[in-house]
């Protein structure tokens, strides 16, 4: 699994736990994962090295700054699903995935980033999950015109 990969599924834990936990402060949620979530023998990617924790870091911010351009477009694209209807996982893979197609300077594709959501999805999410991402974020991507901001 690459590093990106693993950064995003790290981020999702890290906004899972706060949002489960009603967690406000990202750096404590980071913090705790950092320290008892993913201990080496628990978890195949345990080791974190400096450029994965830059990128959870970075996806973590740009959540949590633009939360609300994010969570608008969600629910413009979720016809008739408020952000508090959708499930903490799927709601978090959104967020996240969504601040990265609002970041055009990342060089990040815009398809990489809707793959890896979709892929996320499956893995943390139940059968229907994946399917919900994608319809969501390919409207969203569709919204904001990212095909012609991230070629």
């Amino acid at each position: 699994m690459g590093l990106r990969r693993r950064s995003r599924e790290k981020a999702l834990q890290v906004m899972y736990s706060m949002e489960f936990n009603h967690m406000n402060s990202r750096d404590e949620a980071l913090d705790d994962y950092y320290t008892f979530y993913n201990l080496p023998g628990h978890c195949p990617d345990a080791d974190f090295d400096a450029e994965e924790r830059v990128f959870v870091k970075y996806l973590l911010d740009e959540v949590a700054t633009n939360i609300r351009v994010i969570e608008s477009l969600i629910e413009k694209a979720a016809i008739n699903w408020r952000m508090d209807r959708i499930a903490y996982i799927e709601r978090n893979i959104l967020r996240l995935s969504v601040a990265e197609l609002l970041d055009d300077k990342n060089g990040i594709p815009f398809k990489a980033t809707i793959n890896e959501a979709i892929d996320i999805a499956k893995k943390f999410g139940n059968k229907e999950s994946s399917s919900f991402v994608n319809g969501i974020i390919n409207k969203v991507a569709e919204m904001i015109d990212v095909k012609m901001k991230k070629l």
